[in-house]
């Protein structure tokens, strides 16, 4: 008997991975202090697209709405007087007592590796950092699919695999749970929810497929 293997056609290919490559963008952007810009970008969203952008269009909040965004979004990242959801990977991975941990200087060395900026602002494990460096990676991958450059598509898949595996997915859902706890908004409980389960199926998708490219 002849086995019949799945065919994924290239445009198909590169299609959903600009899909995951825009979903971490704006995963990104909702994890910054919101202003007008961000409103814009959430109600631009092409719903058709995926089911992550449909959830985040159900919460997606009115220009009125932006002022209790930025309370909530202090209460939960800011403070000052107690961080509800602390949004660094060092500390959930080490010391909570301290935001700069080796793992963070780690991580800082990831994004140097890839010729990234690393003079930020930001401690280098925050949240919205990590899921930019994601983007970054996807970002790259589908550049080297549109080059028909399998093979340099295939490492940017393995260093997605690697960056989740060591980093972003060994914290982010103890985060998240603690950010749909504490969020007083219907946008910050939901994007709770989305990032939590986009990135459990990034996992398992990248997991399998490292495996069949073996």
């Amino acid at each position: 008997m002849e086995l019949v293997h799945d065919v994924v056609e290239p445009e198909a290919e590169l299609s959903y991975e600009e899909y995951r490559r825009d979903v971490y963008k704006l995963l990104s952007d909702c994890y910054h202090l919101p202003d007008e810009q961000l409103l814009e970008n959430l109600n631009s969203l092409d719903i058709n697209r995926g089911q992550i952008l449909l959830n985040l269009a159900e919460h997606r909040p009115d220009t009125s709405d932006i002022d209790s965004l930025i309370v909530d979004y202090s209460r939960l990242f800011v403070g000052p007087y107690q961080i509800l959801a602390l949004p660094y990977g060092s500390m959930y991975m080490e010391d909570k007592s301290r935001i700069m941990g080796d793992s963070s200087i780690e991580v800082k060395k990831m994004y140097a590796e890839e010729g990234l900026d690393i003079c930020l602002k930001e401690v280098p494990d925050h949240i919205a950092l990590e899921l930019e460096f994601m983007y970054y990676l996807v970002f790259r991958e589908t550049e080297a699919i549109r080059m028909a450059e399998s093979g340099l598509a295939a490492g940017y898949r393995n260093k997605q695999k690697v960056f989740l595996e060591t980093h972003l997915g060994r914290w982010v859902f103890e985060f998240t749970r603690n950010m749909a706890e504490h969020a007083q908004t219907g946008f910050y409980k939901n994007l709770a929810d989305i990032t939590s389960s986009f990135i459990r199926t990034e996992l398992e998708n990248l997991s399998i497929n490292s495996k069949s490219i073996k």
